[in-house]
């Protein structure tokens, strides 16, 4: 929702929603700051009228008033598109690859920091932005960006995303995304620092391509809607146990997640 700059979030057939759901529907509308639309299909129940009761809403019953909510819903008062109806400026990815196995190109060097003695490890600066999407042309184990770009966003967990698109970019292995922090993702999702383990030796910098950065920040969003400190590790689940569940989700998606550096 925050990442995509969603406005506003209709739900059909809300009636069919346990009562801890439709709950949960309005803390996200207050979480998110969105508006919300609930399509009710039969008569209001009591529970419904004790749940309205407890925020702000409006009950439209006729088409016609549907039609006119909907309109104000999709036009600004200066006759533009709201935060809403935003369209995405890039094309949305179109998954071509024919579900073969996806194996991510041999990364960059990247750029290596400078940390001065007994400093502590900074995050990631600014970078000036590419718009690459740094993936070779398909052959028999490789595929363009728009095909990968396609499945990690069907990754439901956004860190389970981020984490992948952040091997496929740099090559990190397990144990490198376990140290990567909130502030190694820069604010405009452009940049991400690699550790090179836990003395911040040889720490790299790497570019994030277009593509990647609406999962980056979702990542970054992530950390904040569970109150971590920007400095705390950004997958500090995903990469127990050798990065288990993340192999499971890379299996998932039919993406081969490389062995260690």
């Amino acid at each position: 929702m925050l990442t995509h700059h969603i406005g506003h979030l209709i739900v059909c057939r809300t009636d069919r929603l346990t009562h801890a759901r439709q709950r949960q529907l309005l803390a996200l509308r207050e979480r998110c700051g969105i508006r919300l639309t609930l399509l009710w299909h039969r008569q209001v129940t009591p529970a419904l009228r004790t749940l309205l009761e407890e925020t702000p809403h409006r009950l439209i019953d006729t088409l016609p008033h549907a039609r006119i909510a909907l309109d104000r819903t999709e036009h600004s008062p200066t006759g533009t598109p709201s935060a809403g109806q935003q369209r995405p400026t890039e094309p949305a990815p179109r998954r071509q690859d024919g579900g073969q196995w996806i194996t991510s190109p041999a990364p960059s060097d990247g750029v290596v920091t400078n940390r001065p003695k007994r400093a502590r490890c900074q995050g990631a600066p600014e970078l000036a932005p590419t718009t690459s999407s740094a993936q070779p042309e398909q052959g028999h184990d490789r595929i363009p960006a728009n095909g990968l770009a396609a499945r990690l966003t069907t990754v439901a967990h956004p860190l389970h995303a981020t984490a992948l698109t952040i091997h496929a970019v740099t090559g990190a292995d397990i144990n490198q995304l376990a140290l990567i922090r909130g502030i190694d993702i820069n604010e405009t999702a452009t940049t991400v620092k690699i550790h090179d383990s836990t003395a911040h030796r040889r720490c790299r910098l790497y570019p994030l391509p277009t593509w990647t950065r609406r999962l980056a920040r979702a990542a970054g969003i992530h950390g904040q809607l569970k109150d971590r400190t920007p400095d705390s590790p950004l997958f500090p689940l995903i990469t127990v146990q050798d990065g288990e569940q993340l192999r499971l989700t890379s299996t998932g998606i039919r993406y081969t997640l490389g062995p260690h550096r």
